[in-house]
């Protein structure tokens, strides 16, 4: 792989630890500005908002710009964004950091996902979009909880003020390694972007990434209650679980790697949907211990991340010179869904019990199997009509066919 695609990680893990390691700091974010901890949670919910806003609308105003300006203006963003938490004396000023770290970080994942698929042959497109997809995983298992005890060594502030301090590092490493390597600015128009969003292939996409998230956010965000009996409300042993949910992770992207240049890999999002259906129904019986649940966490955290590479991979192709703004509508969508599934699983939980709770992720995670089967029966239909079109001139060659 370029040297290039790990700049680009680099930069993922920079955001992907950004995007969780707030939640660490949230007691002494509280008690340094004087306001509740409810009030400091703030911080996160701005962020997601932010990010789901700022993404597609950023991403149409910088459609011109050179690839390398984008990204190093994006992390350069995050940077200062981190600087205006670290110095705040107030919950308005730091609420302001993190809409600016949002509005960065909504634009470099997206773009830099477009340009690592710009960097290799087709062939190796879905190895180098698992690559830079595996630094934001891995900023969430490794750098989170680095971030997190350095918070409470050191403090928050001077944490923020060495995250700010990397992701500029990285930012001008863009500069110098990505000179010469800009991916030609798109010179489509406002309003060709915009209909090729609305192919009912990019909707599909979409629909599966809301749906997939709304399921697993459902579960997540309550992992503490759903994991309770195999933690007995210790705090290190649900950090053991995260850890291991991260873990998988790692592992379900690193397969999508594998795959997704292969034939099998039209396959990843089913098996994705479908792991994660059979692991909600499988909880009930396996999270009352801890190895259970242990196990658990590894098998949901692999299927849980097997989607994102291919997902991404779908939305370049399919949307053509609207790739960046179709993947970042993607990213929006999953803040969305994130917020929709937290919400979801605190109603779920004030009237059913956990099990409940796990049906209704399972089901979610079923509609969005019967979201992929669909998909796959679309894109058939519209390739099969190509392929008869350039008989005897070779192979049709469209996003839909691949069914990526």
């Amino acid at each position: 792989m370029s040297s290039r695609l790990y700049l680009l990680a680099a930069g993922t893990f920079f955001i992907g630890t950004d995007v969780f390691v707030i939640a660490g700091m949230l007691p002494g974010i509280a008690g340094s500005l004087d306001v509740s901890l409810s009030a400091a949670g703030q911080l996160m919910t701005v962020f997601s908002i932010g990010y789901a806003v700022l993404g597609p609308l950023l991403a149409g105003v910088t459609g011109r710009w050179a690839s390398r300006a984008r990204l190093t203006a994006a992390l350069l963003a995050v940077a200062l964004g981190n600087l205006v938490c670290a110095w705040a004396d107030s919950l308005p000023l730091a609420l302001s950091g993190r809409v600016l770290v949002a509005a960065g970080a909504s634009q470099f994942t997206p773009h830099a996902a477009a340009l690592a698929a710009s960097l290799v042959p087709g062939d190796r497109q879905g190895r180098a979009l698992a690559l830079v997809t595996g630094g934001m995983v891995a900023g969430s298992v490794a750098g989170v909880p680095a971030g997190t005890w350095a918070a409470a060594q050191f403090g928050w502030r001077p944490t923020l003020v060495v995250l700010a301090c990397g992701t500029a590092a990285v930012a001008a490493g863009l500069v110098a390694g990505m000179r010469g390597a800009d991916a030609k600015p798109s010179v489509t128009g406002v309003r060709e972007r915009l209909r090729a969003l609305r192919g009912p292939g990019v909707r599909g996409v979409l629909l599966i990434t809301v749906l997939a998230v709304l399921a697993e956010y459902s579960v997540l965000t309550y992992a503490g209650a759903v994991f309770g009996d195999a933690t007995a409300g210790d705090g290190s042993l649900l950090a053991v679980l995260l850890l291991a949910f991260g873990l998988g992770g790692l592992a379900g992207n690193g397969v999508a790697g594998a795959c997704l240049d292969r034939p099998g890999g039209r396959h990843l999002v089913l098996v994705s949907m479908a792991g994660m259906a059979a692991t909600f129904l499988a909880m009930p019986w396996l999270a009352g211990s801890f190895p259970g649940a242990l196990v658990t966490m590894v098998v949901w955290g692999a299927a849980g991340w097997m989607y994102a590479a291919p997902q991404q991979h779908r939305l370049l192709r399919l949307a053509g010179p609207a790739g960046p703004l179709a993947v970042s509508m993607n990213s929006s969508v999953i803040y969305v869904g994130a917020a929709l599934g937290g919400a979801t699983g605190g109603v779920l939980l004030d009237h059913l019990d956990r099990d409940g709770l796990l049906v209704q992720a399972a089901l979610v995670s079923l509609l969005a199997v019967a979201a992929e089967l669909r998909f796959r029966r679309r894109s058939a239909a519209v390739a099969e009509p190509a392929g008869a079109e350039s008989a005897g001139a070779g192979p049709a060659r469209t996003g839909a066919e691949t069914g990526r």
